[in-house]
């Protein structure tokens, strides 16, 4: 791991004195981890700070320059329960695609989006912002399905390549 850190303002809680929970990327390899650490403005505040930079605004395209003492790696990452998700990939090619938000307020907010021509239509922007949200705070959920998927794709091509038929 390299010694600077990266997150957006989404993943700061209202209140940053103290000891918190944090999500935060490596600037070096990119890696995504939960900490648990104590970030400031002033490198003075902690006894080992390292560089934090905040990603602001709605594109996050504004960076602010803070601090961060990591205490603890990898807190609370769900590990990925390989058999459920077997069982959710094999519901999804066999059943309905079709899913359920209900909901005024997120119907509001993505019947908004395509409004204003940010989306071509509901589902399209549902799926976007869905895969944007599991690849940032579930990225081994999100590597471990496109595993599954590969995997399950390449035995269906060397089935058809070798004639055979899916059992």
């Amino acid at each position: 791991m390299s010694d600077q850190y990266i997150t957006s303002e989404d993943h700061l809680p209202a209140d940053t004195d103290g000891e918190l929970t944090l999500q935060v990327m490596d600037q070096e390899t990119k890696h995504i981890f939960t900490t648990r650490a104590r970030i400031a403005r002033d490198p003075a505040e902690l006894p080992d700070p390292d560089p934090l930079t905040i990603l602001r605004g709605p594109h996050e395209n504004r960076e602010e320059q803070w601090y961060i003492q990591i205490i603890e790696t990898d807190v609370g990452e769900a590990s990925v329960d390989e058999t459920v998700l077997k069982e959710c990939f094999e519901e999804s090619q066999e059943g309905s695609n079709v899913l359920t938000a209900r909901g005024e307020d997120v119907k509001t907010l993505v019947s908004y989006l395509v409004e204003t021509g940010e989306y071509d239509s509901v589902s399209t922007a549902v799926r976007s912002l869905l895969r944007e949200h599991l690849s940032e705070t579930r990225p081994e959920l999100v590597e471990r399905y496109v595993d599954l998927r590969t995997e399950r794709e390449r035995e269906e091509m060397e089935l058809k390549l070798g004639g055979g038929e899916k059992e």
